[in-house]
């Protein structure tokens, strides 16, 4: 019973990766449930891979970040290979801000690669940290580690099996340069523990003033769908590369933020929590505008969204009251930022 209880977090993250990652932003209907047993391996995997490694290794949520990153390059360029594939499942995603030298979209690229190495990684990281009693130190031994390696490495043939002759042909030059770009992450991700800069002693922002600006920030990011309520197609009225630019600068404001609130006094599981809630309900509200990849009836597609909305708000609001019994049974908790 000990041993389950100490990997029940290890599990909880298999399963809320692909769950968060998929299902929660209505890519993926809710009739189409069973084939989460195909995704938990890569995403479940690669979200317990990724965690365990930053926490054995103490990089902190930078190297999470930056080890999330890392997995979305090697998923989207070597796996699904939609950053390559010009017409990855008949959507033309790289047509707005196509760079023939590169072969790539600057637009599509600079969005998904945050897709996963926020939300399919980070999210569902910190919010099964925050309901865990070992937040900052790892979960499984050596042979659980090992473990769930191999079972990303599983999990990454399980997309190229499907596609089989359909996968889109890579180059020499394109795997070269997707694998010296994921590698270039993770060496990153490591070199980031060793440059973390004192602690300030200014009071940090409170839970709620960081939850209000991460939601602000998850509407900005989804800024199409927002102008879409108005009937706007911003690939219609905004060059590709404003649109870069607005991008670049939100994830590098959103980052300053974070890394100061963290530095300041007072920073604590709460914030994290609010970071990771945020995160979560941005999918949740994202959902009901997102096109499922698999066709589905609409009343169908709608039922998943409320009813993976709804366990979204049953998981936070889970997670909030074990956060609050811990206030003060457990004050000294590790894990975050710093």
């Amino acid at each position: 019973m000990k041993v389950f209880k100490r990997v029940l977090p290890a599990l909880g993250l298999l399963v809320l990766a692909p769950l968060v990652g998929e299902y929660l932003l209505g890519n993926i209907a809710i009739d189409a449930l069973p084939m989460i047993v195909g995704l938990i391996p890569l995403y479940g995997g690669g979200a317990l891979l990724i965690r365990e490694v930053a926490r054995r290794w103490r990089l902190g949520w930078p190297g999470i970040v930056l080890l999330g990153l890392a997995y979305a390059v090697i998923e989207e360029g070597l796996l699904t290979r939609s950053l390559f594939d010009p017409d990855y499942v008949g959507l033309r995603l790289l047509d707005y801000g196509f760079v023939p030298a590169l072969g790539i979209g600057a637009h599509w690229s600079v969005f998904v690669l945050a897709i996963h190495g926020v939300w399919s990684i980070a999210v569902p990281i910190s919010l099964v940290e925050a309901g865990s009693r070992r937040p900052g130190t790892p979960w499984l031994g050596v042979a659980g580690l090992a473990g769930g390696a191999v079972l990303f490495l599983l999990g990454g043939a399980v997309p190229i099996a499907l596609a089989g002759p359909a996968l889109y042909p890579l180059s020499a030059a394109q795997i070269t340069w997707t694998l010296i770009a994921a590698l270039a992450l993770i060496v990153a991700a490591f070199l980031s523990a060793r440059l973390r800069r004192p602690a300030l002693s200014a009071a940090s922002a409170g839970p709620w003033i960081v939850f209000a600006i991460t939601v602000v920030a998850g509407l900005a990011f989804f800024l199409p769908s927002v102008l879409a309520l108005a009937g706007i197609e911003l690939e219609s009225v905004v060059p590709a590369w404003v649109t870069v630019g607005f991008y670049l600068a939100l994830y590098a404001t959103m980052t300053a933020l974070v890394l100061r609130w963290s530095r300041r006094a007072g920073w604590g599981p709460w914030h994290r929590f609010a970071l990771g809630a945020a995160g979560l309900l941005t999918y949740a509200w994202h959902s009901f505008r997102q096109e499922p990849s698999f066709p589905a009836p609409a009343h169908v597609d709608v039922l998943g969204n409320v009813v993976f909305t709804l366990a979204a708000l049953g998981l936070l609001a889970f997670v909030a009251v074990r956060l609050r019994r811990w206030d003060e049974r457990l004050p000294d908790r590790a894990g975050g930022f710093r």
